[in-house]
Protein backbone atom coordinates (compact mmCIF):
# COMPACT_ATOMS: atom_id res chain seq x y z
CA UNK A 1 0.00 0.00 0.00
CA UNK A 2 0.90 3.40 -0.61
CA UNK A 3 3.03 4.93 2.34
CA UNK A 4 1.29 8.22 3.85
CA UNK A 5 3.16 11.22 2.28
CA UNK A 6 3.75 14.31 4.66
CA UNK A 7 4.64 17.80 3.28
CA UNK A 8 7.65 18.84 5.47
CA UNK A 9 8.54 21.96 3.69
CA UNK A 10 8.61 24.18 0.67
CA UNK A 11 11.68 26.05 -1.65
CA UNK A 12 11.16 29.45 -3.39
CA UNK A 13 12.50 31.02 -6.53
CA UNK A 14 16.41 31.40 -6.15
CA UNK A 15 16.57 29.19 -3.17
CA UNK A 16 19.57 25.99 -3.81
CA UNK A 17 19.32 23.21 -2.08
CA UNK A 18 21.81 20.24 -2.10
CA UNK A 19 20.53 16.80 -3.83
CA UNK A 20 21.38 13.23 -3.38
CA UNK A 21 22.02 11.32 -6.70
CA UNK A 22 19.69 10.86 -9.81
CA UNK A 23 16.08 11.95 -9.95
CA UNK A 24 13.68 9.40 -9.28
CA UNK A 25 10.97 9.26 -12.84
CA UNK A 26 7.39 8.47 -11.72
CA UNK A 27 4.02 8.67 -13.20
CA UNK A 28 3.21 11.80 -10.71
CA UNK A 29 6.64 13.21 -11.74
CA UNK A 30 8.01 12.59 -15.26
CA UNK A 31 10.76 15.04 -14.64
CA UNK A 32 11.90 12.65 -11.90
CA UNK A 33 11.94 13.25 -8.56
CA UNK A 34 15.40 14.58 -6.81
CA UNK A 35 16.11 13.45 -2.98
CA UNK A 36 17.19 16.49 -1.21
CA UNK A 37 20.09 16.27 1.62
CA UNK A 38 18.37 17.22 4.60
CA UNK A 39 15.39 14.92 3.99
CA UNK A 40 12.50 14.78 1.74
CA UNK A 41 11.90 15.22 -2.14
CA UNK A 42 11.06 17.51 -4.74
CA UNK A 43 9.50 17.15 -8.06
CA UNK A 44 11.87 18.06 -11.27
CA UNK A 45 8.76 19.97 -12.56
CA UNK A 46 9.25 22.57 -9.84
CA UNK A 47 13.61 23.14 -9.73
CA UNK A 48 16.36 23.24 -12.07
CA UNK A 49 20.49 22.24 -12.11
CA UNK A 50 21.06 25.56 -13.96
CA UNK A 51 22.34 28.17 -11.81
CA UNK A 52 21.39 30.89 -14.68
CA UNK A 53 18.01 29.85 -16.07
CA UNK A 54 15.73 32.84 -16.60
CA UNK A 55 13.27 34.30 -14.27
CA UNK A 56 14.44 33.47 -10.97
CA UNK A 57 13.99 35.75 -8.27
CA UNK A 58 16.81 36.11 -5.89
CA UNK A 59 17.53 34.02 -2.91
CA UNK A 60 16.74 36.42 0.58
CA UNK A 61 19.10 38.11 2.04
CA UNK A 62 21.84 36.66 4.61
CA UNK A 63 24.15 39.70 5.54
CA UNK A 64 21.06 41.91 7.56
CA UNK A 65 18.23 41.57 9.82
CA UNK A 66 15.96 41.68 6.78
CA UNK A 67 15.67 38.56 4.23
CA UNK A 68 14.37 41.21 1.73
CA UNK A 69 14.07 44.83 0.84
CA UNK A 70 10.63 46.75 0.97
CA UNK A 71 8.94 49.48 -0.22
CA UNK A 72 5.58 51.19 0.94
CA UNK A 73 3.15 52.15 -1.20
CA UNK A 74 2.44 55.77 -1.09
CA UNK A 75 -0.94 56.01 -3.41
CA UNK A 76 -4.25 54.83 -3.12
CA UNK A 77 -5.10 53.14 -6.48
CA UNK A 78 -1.17 52.43 -7.38
CA UNK A 79 -1.42 48.84 -9.86
CA UNK A 80 0.45 46.41 -9.75
CA UNK A 81 1.41 44.92 -12.73
CA UNK A 82 1.91 41.44 -13.88
CA UNK A 83 4.24 42.28 -16.32
CA UNK A 84 6.43 45.15 -17.27
CA UNK A 85 4.07 47.84 -18.44
CA UNK A 86 5.20 49.96 -21.80
CA UNK A 87 4.58 53.95 -21.66
CA UNK A 88 1.33 53.94 -23.22
CA UNK A 89 -0.17 51.28 -20.71
CA UNK A 90 1.49 52.87 -17.45
CA UNK A 91 -0.57 56.06 -18.99
CA UNK A 92 -3.77 54.24 -19.55
CA UNK A 93 -3.71 52.80 -16.59
CA UNK A 94 -2.19 55.29 -13.77
CA UNK A 95 -4.57 58.15 -15.61
CA UNK A 96 -5.81 60.55 -12.40
CA UNK A 97 -3.69 59.01 -10.27
CA UNK A 98 -2.34 61.55 -7.71
CA UNK A 99 1.69 60.63 -7.40
CA UNK A 100 3.78 63.10 -4.96
CA UNK A 101 2.73 66.41 -3.78
CA UNK A 102 -0.42 67.14 -3.80
CA UNK A 103 -2.57 70.67 -3.19
CA UNK A 104 -5.94 71.19 -2.31
CA UNK A 105 -8.62 70.82 -5.20
CA UNK A 106 -6.19 67.87 -6.93
CA UNK A 107 -8.47 65.35 -5.91
CA UNK A 108 -11.67 66.69 -7.25
CA UNK A 109 -10.23 67.51 -10.27
CA UNK A 110 -9.04 63.85 -10.72
CA UNK A 111 -12.88 62.80 -9.84
CA UNK A 112 -14.27 64.78 -12.59
CA UNK A 113 -11.61 63.21 -14.93
CA UNK A 114 -12.72 60.13 -14.21
CA UNK A 115 -16.30 60.97 -14.07
CA UNK A 116 -15.47 62.17 -17.73
CA UNK A 117 -13.26 59.68 -18.90
CA UNK A 118 -15.49 56.84 -17.28
CA UNK A 119 -18.56 57.98 -16.33
CA UNK A 120 -17.55 57.51 -12.30
CA UNK A 121 -15.40 57.66 -9.56
CA UNK A 122 -13.03 54.99 -8.56
CA UNK A 123 -12.83 53.81 -4.81
CA UNK A 124 -9.21 54.94 -4.81
CA UNK A 125 -10.41 58.55 -6.02
CA UNK A 126 -12.91 58.93 -3.25
CA UNK A 127 -11.81 61.36 -0.41
CA UNK A 128 -11.13 58.77 2.54
CA UNK A 129 -10.11 61.62 4.86
CA UNK A 130 -6.98 60.22 5.78
CA UNK A 131 -7.98 56.82 6.56
CA UNK A 132 -8.14 53.40 5.14
CA UNK A 133 -10.50 53.06 2.35
CA UNK A 134 -12.88 50.67 3.19
CA UNK A 135 -12.70 47.83 0.76
CA UNK A 136 -12.19 44.18 0.31
CA UNK A 137 -9.42 42.64 -1.89
CA UNK A 138 -11.94 41.60 -4.56
CA UNK A 139 -13.45 45.31 -5.00
CA UNK A 140 -8.76 45.70 -5.43
CA UNK A 141 -8.41 43.12 -8.14
CA UNK A 142 -8.10 42.59 -11.92
CA UNK A 143 -8.23 40.21 -14.37
CA UNK A 144 -5.96 42.49 -17.10
CA UNK A 145 -2.43 43.43 -17.17
CA UNK A 146 -2.88 45.18 -13.43
CA UNK A 147 -3.46 42.56 -10.87
CA UNK A 148 -4.27 44.66 -7.85
CA UNK A 149 -5.27 48.47 -7.20
CA UNK A 150 -3.49 48.77 -3.89
CA UNK A 151 -4.47 50.72 -0.69
CA UNK A 152 -1.60 53.38 0.35
CA UNK A 153 0.17 51.76 3.35
CA UNK A 154 0.47 48.48 1.43
CA UNK A 155 4.62 47.00 1.75
CA UNK A 156 5.76 45.37 -0.49
CA UNK A 157 9.03 42.87 -1.35
CA UNK A 158 11.41 44.05 -3.74
CA UNK A 159 12.97 41.72 -5.55
CA UNK A 160 15.15 44.22 -7.90
CA UNK A 161 14.52 46.96 -10.52
CA UNK A 162 12.95 45.66 -13.64
CA UNK A 163 14.41 45.83 -17.60
CA UNK A 164 12.82 49.19 -18.97
CA UNK A 165 9.83 48.10 -21.12
CA UNK A 166 9.27 50.99 -24.24
CA UNK A 167 9.87 54.03 -22.62
CA UNK A 168 7.94 53.02 -19.37
CA UNK A 169 10.03 54.16 -16.96
CA UNK A 170 11.61 52.84 -13.88
CA UNK A 171 9.76 49.68 -12.34
CA UNK A 172 10.08 47.56 -9.63
CA UNK A 173 10.17 43.82 -9.60
CA UNK A 174 8.47 42.25 -6.44
CA UNK A 175 9.34 39.00 -4.72
CA UNK A 176 5.83 37.58 -5.96
CA UNK A 177 6.81 38.54 -9.75
CA UNK A 178 4.55 40.95 -10.12
CA UNK A 179 5.72 44.88 -11.16
CA UNK A 180 5.17 48.69 -9.85
CA UNK A 181 6.15 52.25 -10.93
CA UNK A 182 8.96 53.04 -8.49
CA UNK A 183 7.00 56.34 -8.22
CA UNK A 184 4.59 55.02 -5.96
CA UNK A 185 6.94 53.14 -3.59
CA UNK A 186 9.55 54.88 -0.55
CA UNK A 187 12.34 52.29 -0.03
CA UNK A 188 11.64 51.29 3.98
CA UNK A 189 14.99 52.34 5.71
CA UNK A 190 15.04 50.74 9.50
CA UNK A 191 13.34 52.32 11.92
CA UNK A 192 15.16 51.15 14.67
CA UNK A 193 18.60 49.36 15.23
CA UNK A 194 17.84 48.30 18.84
CA UNK A 195 18.36 44.13 19.78
CA UNK A 196 17.51 42.08 22.99
CA UNK A 197 20.41 40.21 24.85
CA UNK A 198 22.05 37.12 23.36
CA UNK A 199 23.06 35.38 27.18
CA UNK A 200 25.04 32.89 24.51
CA UNK A 201 27.49 36.08 23.65
CA UNK A 202 30.40 35.01 26.14
CA UNK A 203 30.76 39.29 26.35
CA UNK A 204 27.38 39.51 27.53
CA UNK A 205 27.60 39.86 31.24
CA UNK A 206 24.06 41.25 32.45
CA UNK A 207 21.68 38.71 33.70
CA UNK A 208 18.00 38.19 34.51
CA UNK A 209 16.06 40.27 35.53
CA UNK A 210 16.60 43.13 33.43
CA UNK A 211 14.71 46.11 32.53
CA UNK A 212 14.06 48.46 29.15
CA UNK A 213 13.54 51.59 28.78
CA UNK A 214 10.80 52.71 27.09
CA UNK A 215 9.64 56.38 27.38
CA UNK A 216 11.39 58.97 25.49
CA UNK A 217 12.32 61.04 28.02
CA UNK A 218 13.16 58.44 30.74
CA UNK A 219 15.16 59.59 33.67
CA UNK A 220 17.43 58.04 36.14
CA UNK A 221 16.32 58.82 39.67
CA UNK A 222 18.04 58.73 43.19
CA UNK A 223 15.63 57.74 46.40
CA UNK A 224 16.04 59.26 49.71
CA UNK A 225 17.99 56.88 52.44
CA UNK A 226 14.25 57.13 53.85
CA UNK A 227 12.78 56.26 50.86
CA UNK A 228 10.41 58.16 51.00
CA UNK A 229 11.49 60.79 48.14
CA UNK A 230 12.71 60.34 44.41
CA UNK A 231 15.20 63.11 42.78
CA UNK A 232 15.23 63.36 39.07
CA UNK A 233 18.98 62.88 37.90
CA UNK A 234 19.85 62.57 34.59
CA UNK A 235 17.99 61.88 31.49
CA UNK A 236 18.23 57.57 29.82
CA UNK A 237 18.22 57.17 26.43
CA UNK A 238 14.94 55.02 24.99
CA UNK A 239 15.62 51.12 25.00
CA UNK A 240 18.49 51.05 27.14
CA UNK A 241 19.09 47.70 28.72
CA UNK A 242 19.76 47.22 32.24
CA UNK A 243 20.58 44.68 34.85
CA UNK A 244 17.90 45.03 38.22
CA UNK A 245 19.00 44.24 41.67
CA UNK A 246 15.86 42.86 42.33
CA UNK A 247 15.04 45.58 44.93
CA UNK A 248 12.00 48.19 44.26
CA UNK A 249 10.20 50.69 46.46
CA UNK A 250 7.05 52.55 46.23
CA UNK A 251 6.74 55.81 46.20
CA UNK A 252 3.83 58.11 45.83
CA UNK A 253 2.26 55.62 44.61
CA UNK A 254 4.59 54.78 41.95
CA UNK A 255 6.88 52.12 41.88
CA UNK A 256 10.42 52.87 41.65
CA UNK A 257 13.02 49.82 40.65
CA UNK A 258 16.90 49.69 41.39
CA UNK A 259 19.38 48.85 38.41
CA UNK A 260 23.08 47.33 38.99
CA UNK A 261 24.18 50.67 37.96
CA UNK A 262 22.93 52.65 41.08
CA UNK A 263 20.11 54.61 39.68
CA UNK A 264 16.48 54.18 39.90
CA UNK A 265 13.72 53.71 36.98
CA UNK A 266 9.87 54.86 37.52
CA UNK A 267 7.42 51.88 36.48
CA UNK A 268 5.91 54.43 33.79
CA UNK A 269 9.12 54.53 32.42
CA UNK A 270 10.32 50.64 31.60
CA UNK A 271 9.38 47.25 31.29
CA UNK A 272 10.96 44.25 33.05
CA UNK A 273 11.37 40.71 32.23
CA UNK A 274 8.96 38.87 34.25
CA UNK A 275 8.81 35.20 32.90
CA UNK A 276 6.57 32.23 34.65
CA UNK A 277 7.75 29.39 36.05
CA UNK A 278 9.39 26.39 33.32
CA UNK A 279 6.88 23.73 32.24
CA UNK A 280 6.32 20.53 34.82
CA UNK A 281 6.89 18.02 32.19
CA UNK A 282 10.07 20.07 30.29
CA UNK A 283 12.93 17.81 29.98
CA UNK A 284 16.44 18.85 30.53
CA UNK A 285 17.33 21.57 28.08
CA UNK A 286 14.37 21.50 26.56
CA UNK A 287 13.95 24.48 24.64
CA UNK A 288 10.98 27.23 25.48
CA UNK A 289 9.97 30.52 25.06
CA UNK A 290 7.86 32.84 27.73
CA UNK A 291 5.70 35.22 26.22
CA UNK A 292 4.73 37.93 29.11
CA UNK A 293 1.81 40.30 27.18
CA UNK A 294 1.63 42.23 30.39
CA UNK A 295 5.52 43.49 30.58
CA UNK A 296 5.76 42.99 26.71
CA UNK A 297 8.79 40.92 27.15
CA UNK A 298 9.68 37.71 25.95
CA UNK A 299 12.70 34.96 27.09
CA UNK A 300 13.68 31.98 25.24
CA UNK A 301 15.32 29.41 27.61
CA UNK A 302 17.06 25.64 26.96
CA UNK A 303 15.59 24.24 30.39
CA UNK A 304 16.20 26.85 32.92
CA UNK A 305 19.03 28.35 31.10
CA UNK A 306 18.24 31.82 29.78
CA UNK A 307 18.96 32.25 26.12
CA UNK A 308 17.89 35.27 24.62
CA UNK A 309 15.68 38.35 26.25
CA UNK A 310 13.92 41.30 24.42
CA UNK A 311 10.99 43.51 24.48
CA UNK A 312 7.60 42.55 22.35
CA UNK A 313 4.54 44.28 20.63
CA UNK A 314 1.66 41.75 21.53
CA UNK A 315 -2.02 42.30 19.74
CA UNK A 316 -3.43 45.17 21.24
CA UNK A 317 -6.45 44.78 24.14
CA UNK A 318 -9.89 46.39 23.44
CA UNK A 319 -13.07 46.92 25.56
CA UNK A 320 -14.95 46.51 22.22
CA UNK A 321 -14.76 42.95 21.06
CA UNK A 322 -14.50 43.69 17.16
CA UNK A 323 -11.46 45.68 18.23
CA UNK A 324 -10.10 43.43 20.65
CA UNK A 325 -6.23 42.09 18.97
CA UNK A 326 -5.25 40.92 22.54
CA UNK A 327 -3.02 37.75 21.71
CA UNK A 328 -4.56 34.42 23.48
CA UNK A 329 -2.64 33.40 26.59
CA UNK A 330 -1.55 29.32 26.77
CA UNK A 331 0.57 27.05 26.28
CA UNK A 332 1.41 26.22 22.30
CA UNK A 333 4.25 24.90 19.95
CA UNK A 334 5.43 26.43 16.98
CA UNK A 335 3.67 24.28 13.86
CA UNK A 336 5.56 25.84 11.14
CA UNK A 337 9.05 28.62 10.08
CA UNK A 338 8.70 30.43 7.55
CA UNK A 339 11.74 32.99 6.66
CA UNK A 340 8.96 35.45 5.06
CA UNK A 341 5.17 34.61 3.90
CA UNK A 342 2.55 37.96 3.21
CA UNK A 343 0.45 39.03 5.91
CA UNK A 344 -3.18 40.77 4.71
CA UNK A 345 -6.77 40.97 5.86
CA UNK A 346 -9.22 42.92 4.57
CA UNK A 347 -11.75 42.62 7.17
CA UNK A 348 -10.19 44.14 9.76
CA UNK A 349 -11.61 46.90 11.65
CA UNK A 350 -8.94 49.75 11.18
CA UNK A 351 -8.97 48.95 7.05
CA UNK A 352 -7.39 46.13 5.38
CA UNK A 353 -3.41 46.07 5.25
CA UNK A 354 -1.05 44.29 3.22
CA UNK A 355 3.01 43.33 3.89
CA UNK A 356 4.66 41.15 1.58
CA UNK A 357 7.02 39.13 2.77
CA UNK A 358 6.95 39.36 6.89
CA UNK A 359 9.98 38.40 7.95
CA UNK A 360 10.72 35.00 9.96
CA UNK A 361 7.45 34.10 10.71
CA UNK A 362 7.02 31.21 13.48
CA UNK A 363 3.26 29.90 13.67
CA UNK A 364 1.97 28.89 17.12
CA UNK A 365 -1.56 29.35 17.34
CA UNK A 366 -4.18 29.17 14.23
CA UNK A 367 -3.23 32.98 12.81
CA UNK A 368 -1.01 34.10 15.50
CA UNK A 369 2.73 33.90 15.25
CA UNK A 370 5.73 35.26 16.39
CA UNK A 371 7.66 37.29 13.95
CA UNK A 372 9.87 40.26 12.77
CA UNK A 373 7.93 43.78 12.45
CA UNK A 374 10.04 45.89 10.42
CA UNK A 375 7.21 48.92 10.02
CA UNK A 376 7.71 50.48 13.39
CA UNK A 377 9.38 50.89 16.42
CA UNK A 378 6.66 50.58 19.46
CA UNK A 379 8.22 47.07 21.54
CA UNK A 380 7.54 47.14 24.85
CA UNK A 381 3.76 48.57 23.37
CA UNK A 382 1.20 46.97 22.04
CA UNK A 383 0.59 47.20 19.48
CA UNK A 384 -0.22 44.31 16.71
CA UNK A 385 -3.42 42.16 15.75
CA UNK A 386 -2.57 39.57 18.07
CA UNK A 387 0.46 38.21 16.50
CA UNK A 388 3.86 38.63 18.58
CA UNK A 389 5.92 41.49 16.88
CA UNK A 390 9.80 41.59 17.56
CA UNK A 391 12.50 43.30 16.00
CA UNK A 392 13.77 42.01 13.21
CA UNK A 393 17.18 41.10 14.44
CA UNK A 394 15.78 39.67 17.37
CA UNK A 395 12.82 37.65 15.56
CA UNK A 396 15.61 36.33 13.05
CA UNK A 397 17.62 35.27 16.19
CA UNK A 398 15.07 33.55 17.64
CA UNK A 399 13.76 31.37 14.01
CA UNK A 400 17.56 29.93 13.86
CA UNK A 401 17.44 28.56 17.98
CA UNK A 402 13.70 27.57 17.87
CA UNK A 403 12.91 24.57 16.35
CA UNK A 404 11.31 22.84 13.93
CA UNK A 405 14.77 23.37 12.55
CA UNK A 406 14.95 24.87 9.00
CA UNK A 407 17.46 23.15 6.62
CA UNK A 408 19.91 25.48 4.56
CA UNK A 409 18.48 26.90 1.10
CA UNK A 410 14.56 25.55 2.21
CA UNK A 411 11.83 28.80 2.80
CA UNK A 412 9.54 26.92 4.73
CA UNK A 413 9.21 24.04 7.34
CA UNK A 414 6.47 22.04 9.24
CA UNK A 415 7.01 20.84 12.34
CA UNK A 416 6.81 16.87 12.92
CA UNK A 417 7.92 14.45 15.27
CA UNK A 418 11.39 14.36 14.32
CA UNK A 419 11.71 17.92 13.92
CA UNK A 420 9.38 19.22 17.07
CA UNK A 421 8.25 22.79 17.14
CA UNK A 422 9.80 24.75 20.34
CA UNK A 423 7.06 25.39 23.26
CA UNK A 424 5.60 29.06 23.71
CA UNK A 425 4.19 29.70 26.56
CA UNK A 426 1.63 33.22 26.21
CA UNK A 427 1.16 34.68 29.95
CA UNK A 428 -0.12 37.74 31.49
Amino acid sequence: SRREVQRLGYLRSGEAVAIKGEPIKKKNCPEGWYELAEGGFVCGQFVTTDAHAEGMLAPPLTDGPLPYRYGLNLTNGAPLYRRVPTKSEREQNEKHLLVGRTHDGDLAKAQQAAIEDDGGVPWYLQDHHGGRPNVTFDDMRSNGLVMLRMVRGFYLGIDGEAAARHGGGKIWRTTSSAFVPQEFVLLHKGVTEFKGVDFRDPAETRKLPLAWVLNPKAWKYNIDDDQKKSHRKDHVDRFTIVELTGKSVTIDNRVYRETNDGYWLKDVEHTITKPGPPPKDLAPNEKWIDVNITTQSIVAFEGAKPIYATIISSGRHNDDPAKDHRTKTGEFRIREKHIAATMDDDSASDGPYSIQDVPWIMYFHGGIALHGAFWHSSFGHERSHGCVNLTPYDAKNLFGWAGPRLPDGWHGIHATDANPGTRVIVHE
